[in-house]
């Protein structure tokens, strides 16, 4: 009775236990660097592979599951770390449900000599420290420190006061020459007849041109012609030697009748008015020069003499 009731449990317990295949590839005549194949394939669906602890010769570089109709087949890519006669650990495999199985351990060959796609670099010794060595963490303090005192030598030196150079004396260029008062009211009439008011607005160019030949006057005799009448200012031009008295008051009484008559002078007789300002203000400029070279050959006589 009692062997019944010990084969009825084993024949319950079997079907409860996966059934696992494993096989081999590339696992002949390996060496250091080289890489096999595990081929595992089993009748329930695998969630994971376990490794343990103890794989230290041997190193997992790809592994693929993928489930089938009956179960699950997978392949881990294995490389060899160490010579000699190497034993491969039982991996465990899970289910959904929990642990199902594991494959069973296995010894491979490796020859004491080295692939030639290997180059993998393995350290033959722990690593060591020279005498004297310092901490990693005190070089980062040291490097603070040095890149801190460059900092402070830096801000000090370009804090300190520079020696102040010598004031170099002051170059006084030559001043250019004043432009004469007739050229400037030459450059104003030019500027006024570019204008073209006289075709838009006829008072307000004889006004102007008026101003011309009053600012003319006033800068060169230096008395107030801008707010003189044209009668107060013939009165003054009769004790001035170089002024031409009869054209400037005719040019002056000509702008009065259009200002203050109103009248309404014809473009000829417009240009002809603008025209006689231009000579007389050449002709007073020829005048000036006359005058200044007459002055300057009779200082020169009174030095020679």
């Amino acid at each position: 009775m009692r062997r019944y009731a010990i084969l009825l449990l084993l024949l319950l317990i079997h079907p409860l236990q996966g059934r696992v295949w494993q096989s081999l590839n590339s696992a002949d005549s390996l060496s250091i660097g080289d890489s096999f194949e595990l081929i595992i394939e089993t009748d329930f669906k695998i969630h994971d592979i376990i490794v343990p602890d103890s794989l230290k010769h041997f190193r997992i570089l790809t592994r693929d599951i993928q489930d089938s109709h009956e179960g699950s087949r997978a392949s881990l890519r294995i490389a060899v770390l160490n010579v000699g006669a190497l034993s491969f650990p039982k991996l465990g495999l899970q289910d959904p449900d929990g642990e199902a199985g594991s494959t069973d351990a296995f010894r491979v060959h490796v020859l004491a000599t080295r692939a030639e796609s290997d180059s993998l670099l393995r350290d033959i010794k722990a690593p060591q420290r020279y005498p004297w060595e310092l901490p990693f963490w005190l070089y980062l303090v040291i490097a603070l420190v040095i890149v801190a005192l460059a900092l402070y030598l830096l801000i000090t030196a370009l804090n300190k006061p520079q020696p102040k150079e010598p004031a170099k004396p002051a170059v006084i260029k030559p001043s250019a020459p004043p432009v004469p008062a007739w050229k400037k009211a030459l450059a104003k009439l030019e500027e006024l007849r570019r204008s073209n008011l006289a075709e838009r607005d006829i008072l307000s160019y004889h006004y102007r041109l008026s101003a011309i030949l009053r600012e003319y006057l006033e800068e060169s005799y230096k008395f107030n012609a801008l707010e003189m009448t044209t009668g107060e200012i013939r009165q003054i031009l009769r004790h001035q030697p170089l002024v031409q008295a009869g054209d400037t008051i005719d040019i002056l009484e000509y702008c009065d009748g259009v200002k203050y008559a109103k009248g309404q002078p014809s473009t000829e007789q417009i240009i002809l008015q603008t025209q006689a300002l231009q000579l007389y203000l050449l002709k007073q400029g020829e005048l000036e020069a006359e005058s200044a070279r007459q002055l300057n050959s009779g200082q020169g006589r009174d030095g020679g003499i």
